[in-house]
């Protein structure tokens, strides 16, 4: 009766023991994969996301905006967004599918009277359109290019607009330049202007516009996607964060757009730029109104897509 006693106590001592390991092991594992960032690994040109053992999916159900309002963590709150937002902000995708309909929803100058002396306008008369936050950062991407090559010889030939007829320094027009986030140059050469090609010095605008903002936006190598050659004269501004993330990932427009669809509120795409890091993450649009979780103590912009999703990009830390 003893020894029956004795292998039934140790029998039920090992079975809490196996259970608290494998609770401990389960927490462990939990706390793990919280606060492991997700990874980007470019595979042959196709970008693959994912966190220790895990890989994220694009979640395409009606269910795809909602989160457990008990999983909801600090410092977020509700928001609702209007279906305007849709053709806001500067990463609105326009082609001539996707039309883009102006709503005045963003500050615009006159580069006629707002650019500064590192570069000159086709015309200095008529108006020459530009959001603001795409003028302030094409001046100071113009005056670094000066202080680097000592040049001042781009020329600003269209903006909202582009001549494309005969003799036309940039010979091609796109949808996308009605949205005034877009900078057509071409290159003063002595007495003559030339088109852009993108080599030289100038080569310079090519390698360091992510620094500004600023993407080629159809550029080499990417023509099977973008449908459109090497275009180095047509600059699209997007902001630094993601100009500079598409950059790093090797990405054109049409992919980073698509692969910002992948990452949501609760599995963000985490990104560090000058020791500042920031969350981005998609919320498909639902109709007039659409619901987002978003910060309520940090720093975030919405910019619909022109699509069918809004990008979020807040500031963590």
């Amino acid at each position: 009766m003893v020894n029956t006693r004795l292998r039934k106590g140790r029998l039920l001592i090992t079975m809490f023991i196996i259970a608290g390991v494998l609770f401990t092991a389960d927490a462990l594992r939990r706390v793990f994969f919280m606060n492991t960032e997700l990874n980007i690994i470019v595979d042959n040109g196709i970008v693959k996301t994912y966190s220790t053992g895990e890989t994220p999916e694009t979640d395409n159900s009606e269910n795809y905006n909602t989160i457990n309002q008990e999983e909801l963590p600090d410092g977020y709150a509700e928001s609702e967004i209007s279906a305007t937002q849709l053709v806001s902000g500067t990463l609105v995708y326009v082609d001539y599918e996707h039309p883009y309909v102006s709503l005045d929803m963003m500050p615009a100058v006159n580069l006629v009277y707002y650019r500064n002396q590192y570069y000159t306008l086709v015309n200095e008369t008529d108006p020459v359109i530009l959001n603001e936050e795409a003028a302030t950062a094409l001046n100071m991407m113009m005056e670094d290019y000066y202080k680097s090559t000592g040049r001042s010889n781009f020329l600003v030939y269209g903006t909202t607009d582009t001549y494309t007829g005969e003799g036309s320094y940039c010979p091609q027009y796109f949808p996308e330049s009605a949205t005034g986030n877009t900078v057509d140059l071409a290159v003063n050469v002595g007495a003559s202007v030339l088109t852009y090609d993108g080599c030289d010095d100038e080569k310079w605008i090519v390698d360091n516009c992510h620094n500004y903002g600023y993407i080629v936006r159809y550029p080499e190598g990417k023509s099977d996607i973008t449908g459109t050659g090497f275009c180095p004269w047509h600059l699209r501004y997007i902001g630094q964060i993601h100009a500079s993330a598409m950059k790093d990932l090797h990405l054109c427009f049409e992919e980073y757009i698509e692969f910002l669809k992948g990452y949501t509120f609760d599995r963000p795409f985490s990104y560090t730029l000058n020791g500042a890091m920031y969350e981005i993450y998609c919320i498909r649009s639902t109709g007039e109104t659409t619901s987002a979780y978003v910060p309520v103590s940090r720093n975030y912009v919405i910019s619909g897509t022109n699509t069918d999703s809004f990008i979020i990009t807040s500031i963590k830390c």
